[in-house]
């Protein structure tokens, strides 16, 4: 409550300063326009309640999605360290074969240094093993005996190099299997820290919208006490506050798309074959009607982004109730979700070329998370889930977690089922 205590005096401060703020012969105002002024007040901070607890929820849900993901991490980890380890046995095990080898090398070559030895230095010897021959064949036989175990010797000592050869070969390869483990492992370790920092500030998140919720209830429970001066003025003061949590909330959700993309490199998708030729996007609804387009806004019902008050994020587009959503481009399914404001329920769709495009407000979405989906696939029906206040889709693009006009990619004109 310090922070609320603390908004009440700076709030008595700033009306007891100001030029118009009220004094002892102030004409006492309207009971009629007093209490419509309540009323409003009151509806104000009965939305900022609901934002508040509908961002509360899209956290837990992204909290579990982290929690989820970090286990998957943390067995890629573990399968790469085992795959380390089985590499590092057979290594060892490489580098043992490659001794005996070698060892078993020089004693062939030791043998036939030896036998070339005997017949430089003591021919007699040999002549000797000729002479005692008993008939032709067996002098051909003595002969043909020495020609072979030459021959033999020779040959163990090439199959041995050969041998070694191969098992020296066999070893490089399995030390760049290992090397690719080990950048493998500390990638994902990369990952798991980046994951744990995310969660880390969703629970920060998570906490802050708590103190929120109960300042607002607070605040709807006093308002009955409270002049409608010193009650807006706090409620201006927290709906600023909890826009701007709101907002942080909302972007974990593309911080948890952007550490999805690092660990499932989308890369370059090869396009499909029906995909179109000039136009990088296709309209998801080619039949819609734009209600409204990308940029600043005054509608209060969009959040805050960068130096705006309000901002859609992306352009919304009007079909009947339960219309096909397709997919604008070729890509991979990078995230389905589901939350009783904001985008309600949305797929995002992880594009070549770091581009990724979101789905929102659908009545149901037809994909999941890893699913390859190409370009004019359903993906989900249209909708009014979420922060809406009709069926309608909002399509949003971020390329680098900003978000972009998607015009530019479409087709000119009017939506339409211009595909070429």
């Amino acid at each position: 409550m310090k922070g609320l205590l603390a908004g009440l005096c700076l709030a008595v401060v700033l009306l007891a300063a100001g030029p118009t703020g009220a004094s002892a012969s102030s004409p006492s105002t309207d009971p009629a326009q007093e209490k419509a002024v309540i009323d409003q007040i009151r509806a104000q901070l009965g939305s900022n309640l609901a934002d508040a607890m509908a961002a509360q929820q899209q956290l837990k849900q992204s909290l579990i999605d982290n929690t989820a993901q970090q286990h998957d991490v943390q067995g890629k980890i573990a399968d790469a360290q085992q795959q380390i380890d089985d590499l590092d046995t057979q290594i060892a095990a490489a580098q043992l074969q490659e001794a005996i080898l070698g060892m078993r090398i020089d004693d062939e070559r030791a043998q036939l240094s030896e036998l070339a030895r005997a017949m430089y230095t003591a021919p007699t010897s040999i002549l000797v093993i000729l002479g005692q021959a008993q008939s032709l064949s067996d002098l051909l036989t003595r002969i043909s005996d020495l020609n072979v175990a030459g021959s033999h010797a020779a040959e163990v000592k090439q199959q041995l190099a050969s041998d070694l050869t191969d098992q020296q070969t066999e070893r490089v390869l399995e030390q760049a299997d290992r090397d690719t483990q080990v950048t493998l492992r500390n990638q994902l370790a990369t990952e798991l820290a980046q994951l744990r920092k995310l969660h880390q500030q969703q629970v920060k998140s998570m906490a802050q919208l708590q103190a929120k919720i109960a300042e607002t209830q607070w605040e709807l429970a006093l308002l009955r006490s409270q002049s409608a001066k010193l009650a807006q003025a706090v409620t201006d003061m927290l709906q600023q506050q909890e826009d701007a949590i709101i907002a942080a909330a909302m972007q974990s959700v593309w911080t948890q798309v952007q550490l999805w993309a690092q660990a499932n490199n989308v890369g370059q998708i090869a396009a499909s074959a029906g995909h179109s030729t000039k136009y990088r996007f296709i309209w998801p609804e080619p039949k819609a009607v734009i209600s409204q387009g990308f940029g600043p806004s005054k509608l209060v019902l969009e959040p805050p982004y960068g130096s705006y008050p309000h901002f859609h994020t992306g352009i919304d587009l009007v079909e009947p109730f339960g219309s096909p959503v397709f997919a604008a481009d070729d890509g991979v399914v990078a995230l389905v979700g589901v939350s009783s404001q904001g985008y309600g329920r949305y797929v995002v769709i992880a594009h070549s070329g770091g581009l990724d495009t979101l789905y929102g407000h659908l009545s149901a979405s037809l994909v999941k998370v890893g699913q390859l989906v190409v370009q004019g696939q359903t993906i989900g029906l249209e909708g009014s889930t979420g922060n809406s206040t009709g069926p309608h889709l909002h399509f949003e693009l971020r390329i680098k977690q900003q978000p972009i006009d998607p015009t530019p990619y479409l087709p000119p004109g009017a939506p339409s089922a211009y595909h070429a």
